[in-house]
């Protein structure tokens, strides 16, 4: 590394400004703990990637206090979140997986009380929309330093420090940075991961077929494509003809698109004409923008075999590599990165112990590749679709066929919920969750069942009039105290204090959240993940805490 050269020092350097960078320095700075984000490209994603911010995302959103602005982005809050399988845009609809408006979701939560799963829907709006929301609200914060058009060259990791060199891109200056700790956001191809020497290992693409090989992206203007169209409007419209299969996602119900289509695998990229391509999914001529294309690979479902060394972590793509379908890919990178900041901030802060951090591959990693098989079992079940020959055919053969076909698409619905993988993810057996003996619900991808057993997120519930118990906690950790009779919690606050540990009591006397928790005494990490419950008052809260909190 070379020496004299100017001198950044900065607790947490993170490399990546896609979403899950943004995100990390969303919650590094929400927890106060400084940090410098470096990323080669020079502004946010120009190219439309992935559109459905999940329900758990948007729970970690809501904690950080920017849910309401993303909700304004993406598609009319008034529109439906329909799939619709067709033919081709100017032909038949085959079937279509109904869902509700933004609207619908927010205005109709339920009944009050434990029976509604979450008070943040899941929400259709593209990377696109969503990477300049969190740029903005990651430079809100004094302790966030955000560099777009810097890159990471080279780092050194030592026992107490990262040193690293970043550059400028477009003038070559220089700079050394030495951080506590260093976070790789940067991707399948970055450069941290491949230093550190960690591989990938998992589901690769067969290669030919549509979801499971080679794929186009196009990002596409298209507004007349609405005037062709012999049936209602989607969110996401997937065109099945035996000439060609394409996902056709809607950014703003306007005509703007992200549409994904299958290449052969020796076509070279520069022969095709991507207008063609998608005037195909069209079924005529109509006036299209091809703003911009992209190559990739569909149904990896991979997952590296470390997620961290030392003071080095890795999050996001550079660890778990989707495919699209189930719509998992930044979401579960963002649960990393929730997951992660908190620790780092307790470490830098004084109050986590020597083993925190260790628990931060130990708990995700699990699930990473949870959330990945789930994918790649989705991907397999779409490139094994075979369309009927005569489909498009205006014949009572045709017709049959497509009546068919559509009964055969509906099976596809949990794609679009699994809400088991939204909020079902568990810790248990990390060596920070106090079990408690109980059982937890079988993780089922597509039903979640609330569960307040230790290791896993804590259950949502309405408080009195619609107050969201997770808009309740604190910042650091919260005890709760549920039904009429919960015992003090005097213990805890006093041993939390002791160790300048983040500590807040809420009472809940209402006897339905008893119901749901099933203990009366239940203490939620910063995460919202339940780390210990009982009954009564621990005869030494303080060693409780210093489990949860790494120290042993």
């Amino acid at each position: 590394m070379a020496r004299n050269l100017p001198e950044v020092r900065v607790p947490v350097l993170v490399v990546g400004g896609g979403t899950v960078g943004l995100y990390l320095a969303m919650e590094l700075g929400y927890r106060g703990l400084e940090c410098l984000l470096v990323t080669e490209s020079a502004t946010t994603s120009t190219h439309p990637k992935g559109s459905t911010i999940n329900a758990r995302s948007m729970e970690h959103l809501r904690r950080l206090g920017v849910s309401r602005d993303v909700r304004n982005l993406g598609i009319p809050p008034d529109h439906n979140t329909d799939i619709t399988f067709i033919t081709r845009f100017n032909g038949y609809e085959l079937g279509r997986i109904e869902m509700p408006s933004c609207n619908e979701k927010i205005g109709h939560p339920g009944p009050w009380g434990h029976t509604l799963l979450t008070p943040e829907p899941i929400h259709r709006a593209n990377q696109l929309y969503l990477e300049p929301l969190f740029r903005k609200h990651a430079e809100a914060h004094a302790s966030t330093a955000l560099r777009f058009g810097w890159r990471l060259s080279t780092f050194v990791q030592y026992p107490d420090r990262v040193e690293g060199e970043i550059e400028d891109v477009a003038t070559g200056e220089r700079q050394k940075v030495v951080a506590d700790y260093l976070v790789g956001c940067d991707g399948a191809n970055g450069s941290i991961r491949r230093q550190l020497g960690f591989k990938y290992g998992g589901r690769t693409p067969s290669g030919d077929k549509f979801y499971d090989g080679r794929m186009l992206s196009l990002y596409v203007r298209a507004p007349r494509i609405y005037d062709v169209m012999p049936f209602p409007r989607s969110w996401h419209y997937l065109t099945m003809n035996a000439d060609t299969r394409m996902d056709c996602i809607s950014l703003d119900c306007q005509g703007e698109f992200v549409v994904l289509a299958q290449i052969a695998p020796d076509l070279p990229l520069a022969s095709i004409d991507a207008r063609a391509l998608f005037h195909r999914a069209v079924g005529c001529d109509i006036d299209a923008e091809i703003v911009s294309v992209q190559e990739w690979y569909a149904g990896l479902a991979l997952v590296t075999d470390h997620y961290q060394r030392g003071r080095v972590f890795l999050a996001g793509d550079s660890v778990h590599l989707f495919t699209p379908t189930g719509g998992f890919g930044f979401n579960t990178g963002i649960d990393d990165a929730a997951n992660l900041a908190w620790k780092l901030a307790a470490v830098h802060q004084g109050w986590g112990g020597e083993q925190l951090l260790a628990t931060y591959e130990l708990e995700r990693r699990p699930i990473g590749v949870r959330n990945t098989t789930e994918s790649g079992k989705l991907a397999e079940q779409a490139a094994a679709l075979e369309v009927p020959p005569h489909i498009e055919d205006a014949t009572a053969q045709g017709a049959a066929e497509r009546s068919a076909f559509g009964r055969e698409l509906a099976a596809f619905r949990e794609e679009f919920a699994s809400l088991g993988i939204q909020l079902g993810a568990r810790y248990d057996g990390s060596p920070i969750v106090v079990g408690d003996g109980a059982l937890p619900p079988p993780d089922d991808p597509k039903i979640y069942t609330p569960s307040a057993v230790p290791g896993g997120r804590a259950p949502h519930y309405w408080v009195g009039e619609r107050e969201s118990l997770f808009d309740l906690f604190g910042q650091g950790f919260t005890l709760l105290r549920l039904g009429p009779d919960a015992p003090t919690g005097v213990g805890f606050e006093k041993a939390a204090a002791a160790r300048g540990i983040p500590f807040a009591t809420l009472t809940v006397t209402e006897p339905a959240s008893l119901d749901l928790y099933e203990r009366c005494l239940v203490l939620v990490r910063p995460d919202q993940h339940i780390a210990w419950r009982a009954d009564a008052a621990p005869e030494d809260a303080g060693r409780v805490l210093d489990i949860v909190t790494g120290r042993g």
